[in-house]
C-alpha cells in the first residue's frame, strides 16, 4: 500500500505539473498531509466489497484515488465537470491499473439525473467540493435510499450543519455524526456522515448552477 501510494503521488505531481491539479505548495504534500485526510476515513469505514461509490468532485483525484488503492473490492467513480482533469484521471487510472476505478465528466446537476447514475451509489465522497447545503444537493442525486455521504470538512464544520438544516429536510439526508481527527499542519478535521432515508424527488438537484447559487 505504501508502495502504490508512493508511485500515486509520483505520477499526480508530473500530472499537477501539466494541468495544475495542485498548487505548487500541495504537490510537496501529497504523502504527508492530502493522502492522511484521505485516508482517515479508515478509522471508521469498512465498506463491502462490491460497494459502489461516487467520488463528487475529484478533479485532482483525491481522496477518490488513495481510498480505490485502500479499497481494492469497492468500486470508485471519479466525477468532475473539469474534463481535461479527468482526462488525467483516466491516465492515472491506466497507468497504476486500477481496475476499480470508472472516470465520469460533466455537471453533477446533469450527471444526477441519468438513469445509470442517479441513485445508484452506496456511499458518496466529497472534499473541498462546497458548503454542505449545496453538497447535499448534489449528492442526494447520486445515493440509494440508505446511501451515505461522507464530507471532509474544517473548523466551520458546526456553522455548516446549522445552514444545511433546511436542505436536509427537502432532500430526505440526515445528519448521522461527524468523526473528528488531527491533520498535520491543519489542526481538527471533520468527516461528517449523511444518511439518504427515502427516494430524492424529482425536481433536485436542480438545473445547472442554481444549487451553489440558490442553496435550499
Amino acid at each position: 500500500m505504501k508502495q502504490k501510494l508512493q508511485q500515486l503521488a509520483k505520477i499526480l505531481e508530473q500530472k499537477s505539473k501539466e494541468l495544475n491539479l495542485f498548487s505548487a505548495k500541495d504537490r510537496e504534500l501529497l504523502e504527508e498531509k492530502h493522502f492522511p485526510d484521505a485516508l482517515a476515513i479508515m478509522d471508521f469505514w469498512k465498506p463491502e466489497n462490491g460497494a459502489k461509490v461516487l467520488d463528487l468532485g475529484s478533479g485532482g483525484g483525491i481522496p477518490g484515488l488513495p481510498l480505490a488503492l485502500a479499497y481494492p473490492g469497492v468500486e470508485f467513480t471519479l466525477s468532475d465537470a473539469r474534463q481535461k482533469k479527468m482526462e488525467a484521471m483516466d491516465d492515472i487510472k491506466k497507468e497504476m491499473e486500477l481496475e476499480n476505478v470508472n472516470i465520469v465528466s460533466g455537471r453533477f446537476e446533469e450527471i444526477a439525473h441519468m438513469p445509470d447514475f442517479r441513485e445508484q451509489f452506496d456511499f458518496v465522497t466529497a472534499r473541498a467540493v462546497a458548503p454542505l447545503p449545496t453538497l447535499l444537493e448534489y449528492a442526494a442525486g447520486f445515493l440509494k435510499p440508505g446511501g451515505r455521504l461522507f464530507a471532509w470538512k474544517g473548523r466551520s464544520s458546526d456553522k455548516e450543519l446549522v445552514e444545511s438544516k433546511a436542505a436536509r429536510g427537502q432532500l430526505g439526508m440526515d445528519f448521522v455524526e461527524a468523526h473528528k481527527y488531527e491533520l498535520a499542519g491543519e489542526g481538527e478535521r471533520y468527516i461528517m456522515v449523511f444518511e439518504k432515508t427515502s427516494k430524492l424527488p424529482e425536481q433536485f438537484p436542480r438545473r445547472d448552477g442554481v444549487p451553489k447559487a440558490k442553496p435550499l
